[in-house]
């Protein structure tokens, strides 16, 4: 009998009766047809699952693979060797059991395609573990929003050692997923060891999350494509999957809406509302386009503004939070500004804190992993904001987001981490583990890969945004203080 969509999603509940390929022409674009690829896909993977207890050595036929996100095709791979098309994901089912540190060795044959940028995307779950690049001399843009040249760069190594990465006890999902605008190379093998590394319950997580540019309608294009109207939608989801997952609150880092009207900030307070986690706000530049923009805001999300205020502090221990609002309009405006800031760092100088503000404190502008030359937006808080948090000897790290890509910087012990952006390819956020010395994060993606690829520009081939340098997916933040010169 024919396959229908009535009968297919019936049989996704039916492991046992799936057979070897299923193919069904989808109308749908990636961003609804993914929700019945990841059914199937982790469906096809749970027939073969893997125990990692020492060390595991996983082939393409271990493994369940998805073509591409405009159909469904999910098959069990025949060959121990697989090449990843543009959109495919490579999937393993792997039970831990106990939670423990995990390194990894991934043997990938580059594609003929060298163009700089993305190879593949490694994931532990959404947990982003490896964005290995192709690498090409320097390279850049007239504009930020301009497609990427036609350059070519050398041939990749075929092996790629990945960062250790905390993987928690129970079913876990290891997936190779291709780089959206060429093919990710032959995936050979990947090597899982187990850590000799104590493992340690932190007191709390947070999430910080940046750049959601929530809109009713309509989409726009920038270095890829801000997904607009899909963008609550997808909030929301990760909201109430962090929820379950044990998350204690989110800081947003500002441009959560993309217009800053009312009723776009209506839009966000009813997805920070349908979700049990507290969300603590900070506006960016998208947030106060209009003049009564500032009161809308603190009139409707002002249970996420502590004290009615869009500048403010909180403690939950061991650490101290500062956040900012992004106005610097003007000089009245940014001295009133540098005054708060100066006073409230002033007011404790025992806490470790970390500075939230939307916009970055610091840019290396230097050259990426890829070979691209980055920008510098950080005029804006170089000699002014930047200078006050890094002589405060409590301040450990200033979060923020803004220009939609990864960089981790550290300066005289300041650690500063830039998030990418929710709305816009590569679709991340950040997970902070709260330990008593010290703030463990790893990067991760919204889940919806549907969404991710909608976000991704084949034709620009904008793809060095993910990490763009090494240390940019995973770190530690010491809570000691810092010695400031």
């Amino acid at each position: 009998m024919p396959l229908t969509r009535r009968s297919f999603l019936t049989t996704v509940g039916a492991t046992a009766a799936l057979p070897r390929c299923l193919r069904i022409s989808a109308i749908e674009s990636p961003l609804r047809i993914y929700p019945r690829i990841e059914p199937l896909l982790r469906a096809r993977a749970d027939e073969h699952t893997h125990q990692l207890s020492n060390g595991l050595e996983l082939h393409s036929a271990d493994g369940a693979f998805a073509l591409g996100l405009d159909r469904v095709d999910v098959s069990r791979p025949r060959a121990d060797r697989l090449r990843i098309t543009p959109d495919g994901l490579l999937t393993f089912a792997i039970d831990v059991p106990r939670t423990s540190w995990v390194s990894a060795e991934l043997t990938l044959e580059p594609d003929a395609d060298l163009r700089p940028g993305l190879r593949a995307t490694l994931l532990c779950d959404t947990t982003v573990i490896a964005a290995p690049m192709s690498v090409a001399p320097e390279w850049s843009v007239r504009e930020i929003t301009d497609p990427a040249p036609r350059v070519a760069g050398s041939s990749p190594s075929r092996i790629v050692s990945l960062q250790p990465w905390l993987a928690r006890r129970g079913r876990r999902y290891l997936t190779i997923a291709g780089p959206h605008f060429r093919p990710g190379g032959t995936f050979v093998s990947l090597t899982l060891r187990v850590l000799d590394r104590p493992v340690e319950e932190p007191l709390y997580q947070f999430t910080f999350i940046s750049d959601t540019h929530v809109r009713r309608d309509g989409r726009e294009e920038w270095m890829n494509q801000k997904m607009g109207e899909a963008s609550a939608p997808e909030l929301a989801r990760t909201l109430t999957s962090l929820a379950n997952e044990g998350m204690s609150f989110v800081i947003h880092g500002g441009d959560l809406t993309e217009n800053a009207t009312r009723d776009q900030f209506l839009l966000i307070r009813d997805v920070f509302a349908a979700q049990p986690l507290p969300v603590y706000a900070c506006l960016g530049n998208h947030d106060r386009y209009l003049p009564a923009s500032r009161i809308d805001a603190l009139e409707l999300l002002a249970s996420h503004f502590p004290d009615g205020a869009l500048d403010y502090a909180f403690i939950l221990p061991p650490l101290r939070f500062v956040v900012m609002d992004v106005a610097i309009e003007d000089d009245a405006v940014r001295d009133r500004k540098l005054e708060w800031l100066r006073r409230t760092l002033a007011e404790d100088i025992q806490t470790p804190t970390i500075f939230v503000w939307h916009y970055p404190a610091f840019n290396r502008g230097a050259v990426s992993s890829c070979g691209y030359r980055l920008q510098d937006w950080s005029e804006l808080g170089r000699g002014t904001v930047f200078e006050l948090i890094r002589h405060a000897p409590n301040v450990v790290a200033a979060i923020n987001g803004h220009d939609h890509w990864d960089e981790v910087n550290t300066v005289d012990g300041l650690v500063l981490v830039q998030n990418a952006a929710f709305v816009e390819w590569p679709n991340s956020y950040r997970v902070y583990r709260v330990y008593r010395d010290r703030l463990e994060w790893e990067v991760r993606q919204v889940a919806n890969r549907g969404f991710v690829r909608e976000s991704f520009l084949p034709s620009k081939a904008m793809s060095w945004m993910i990490a763009t340098q090494p240390g940019d997916l995973s770190g530690v933040i010491s809570l000691s203080h810092r010695r400031v010169s």
